[in-house]
């Protein structure tokens, strides 16, 4: 029986030691014990001896062992680059041989990334790790699983993102046993993801599914410490952040490569900070890492301000607070929705928040429906070049649409912020007309799908009419909507050559119907779904919402019937 290593262990190898940079007395006196293993074992002059208190915890039956405990290695100031880790070797030499030690520095944590069947989070199909020991990535596991009870159903959404059907998941492990091999391979290293909260908290829904624990597990997110470390970027998003970085990312939507593209990014970030561990690369950045339960979880967080100066980047990691209750009504931004995107100089996001929240302004971190005001601030690309940001390519839409959106720069926000009434902001008594059908926008689809004529409603893929039927519905245009729904579920239909369609449109028209009192109209809708998914090999029983739905329809038909 071998003892616990630890959190140093590397992941799938029970005779890895880690050992830190003090720890030089200890590493001498565990090779001392080992050659004199190799001397009894050779020779047997004398009992085997036991291992000496400071190498408590180390194997008694450890063959070969590698000891990332740097003799020499880089300072924080100059660190080593990626081709130099892990490469400093020492031998100890004796007369019956020798003992050598690979000397390695850097980093260990599992970068993660999991894939979805549908849009429950905890529907996972798909698990991607790469471990990363002393700096280096040392082993990278893809698995597909089939997702926890309840939650198996494919929406073609997904497919289309990743790629995975029930098909080729039919014949894997569930993920119970998915989920044990993983944390047999993470052991006690922090998890490392790119949009963490997302992974996370689609593993701790999974776990819950099948009613599964586990002890507290600490992660960090590449997304976070992208935004904080790369604020030039016009999007972190993990391609985004690849490409600047240099790392090479194919697959992306592939767990592994997902996985693989986390790790590097956080590798290269760690690097740029001189840092030889994600402890000590969290305490430079000042975000905390996060901690994850089953029943609860903390996510990264920032405790500290590190010594950046404010205008470095405008990314807050707080909750936009809510209008001051003492707020002058007379202000002109009082009862406005902002939003501001980009960097501001000299001003914090929290700060610019604060100031707004002051003169009753409701902030929100999103462009919606809602948003009135858009503060722009300048975004720049790692050459330098200005970047059009997200936000505000949303709020130029919204515009094309007709919904009344100003955009100000630093300048006029600060001059509203001192009650400046000369900058122009939009009448929020004033009723506000939309285009409905100018809301449709396709342009995150990949061209493969939205070129693809079986998926295209009036010549915009079908998911692009999303927004549309939700202007109607507010316009109290209902038919318009049913009719256009209709045509996104003829798509839909069309588009799921195998799993159940997507059930929104569906439920959308259902709920329509039963805002009509049309019972007849939203059985038959339901049941055209339910005949769909069930011709394209699911099985649908009595527990499936869309099943349940149309029981209580029929209910109410069969009631107006009486």
């Amino acid at each position: 029986m071998r003892a616990e290593l630890g959190r140093g262990t590397a992941p799938g190898d029970p005779h890895t030691v880690l050992f830190k940079r003090n720890q030089r007395e200890q590493m001498a006196t565990l090779l001392q014990y080992l050659q004199q293993l190799v001397d009894y074992n050779r020779h047997r002059p004398r009992p085997v001896p036991a291992p000496p208190a400071s190498a408590a915890g180390v194997s008694d039956a450890a063959p070969a062992i590698v000891v990332p405990a740097p003799t020499t290695g880089p300072s924080h100031a100059a660190p080593l680059p990626n081709s130099q880790r892990a490469q400093v070797s020492t031998t100890v030499s004796t007369s019956l041989g020798s003992i050598s030690v690979r000397v390695s520095t850097g980093p260990s944590f599992v970068g993660f990334d999991v894939e979805t069947a549908n849009g429950a989070r905890g529907s996972i199909c798909a698990i991607g790790l790469t471990v990363v020991t002393a700096g280096e990535v040392t082993a990278t596991h893809s698995w597909l699983c089939r997702p926890p009870a309840g939650l198996e159903r494919f929406d073609s959404g997904n497919i289309h993102i990743h790629g995975i059907t029930a098909r080729d998941v039919a014949h894997q492990p569930s993920f119970r046993q998915r989920l044990g091999d993983m944390l047999d391979v993470v052991g006690d290293l922090p998890l490392v993801a790119h949009n963490a909260s997302f992974d996370i908290g689609a593993l701790r829904e999974a776990s819950a599914a099948e009613m599964l624990t586990w002890r507290p597990l600490a992660y960090g997110c590449t997304l976070l410490w992208s935004r904080k470390e790369l604020p030039e970027l016009h999007n972190h998003k993990l391609p985004t952040v690849a490409s600047a970085l240099g790392i090479d990312l194919r697959h992306h939507h592939d767990a592994s490569a997902d996985a693989t593209a986390a790790a590097e990014i956080a590798l290269e970030l760690m690097r740029r900070r001189g840092a030889s561990s994600v402890d000590t690369y969290v305490t430079a950045t000042g975000i905390a890492l996060g901690r994850a339960t089953v029943a609860e979880a903390i996510g990264p967080r920032a405790t500290a301000r590190s010594g950046v100066p404010t205008w470095v980047s405008v990314r807050a990691s707080s909750t936009p607070p809510v209008p001051h209750a003492d707020a002058d009504p007379e202000h002109p931004l009082f009862g406005h929705t902002v939003v501001v995107t980009g960097t501001l100089n000299g001003l914090s996001r929290d700060e610019a928040w604060s100031q707004l929240a002051k003169c009753g302004a409701r902030v929100n971190k999103t462009v919606t429906r809602r948003t009135s005001v858009l503060v722009v601030g300048t975004w720049l690309d790692h050459r330098g070049s200005p970047q059009i940001t997200e936000k505000l390519t949303e709020a130029r839409r919204l515009q094309a649409a007709g919904q009344q959106i100003v955009l100000l720069d630093q300048q006029q926000m600060e001059a509203l912020l001192a009650g400046d009434r000369t900058v122009t902001l939009p009448d929020l008594a004033a009723p506000t007309s939309v285009d409905a059908y100018a809301l449709a926008d396709d342009s995150h689809i990949a061209p493969n799908h939205r070129n693809d004529p079986r998926q295209q409603v009036r010549g915009k893929h079908f998911t692009a009419w999303s927004e549309p039927v939700k202007q109607l519905k507010r316009d109290g245009r209902l038919d318009e909507a049913l009719e256009l729904l209709h045509e996104c579920i003829d798509a839909a239909e069309l588009s799921a050559d195998w799993g159940d369609p997507p059930p929104g449109w569906t439920e959308q028209a259902a709920i329509i119907y039963r805002k009509q009192k049309n019972f007849a109209g939203e059985v038959e809708v339901l049941q055209r779904w339910i005949d769909a998914a069930r011709r394209n090999g699911c099985s649908i029983d009595e527990s499936h919402s869309i099943v349940q739905r149309k029981a209580k329809a029929q209910a109410l038909l069969e009631k107006s019937r009486s």
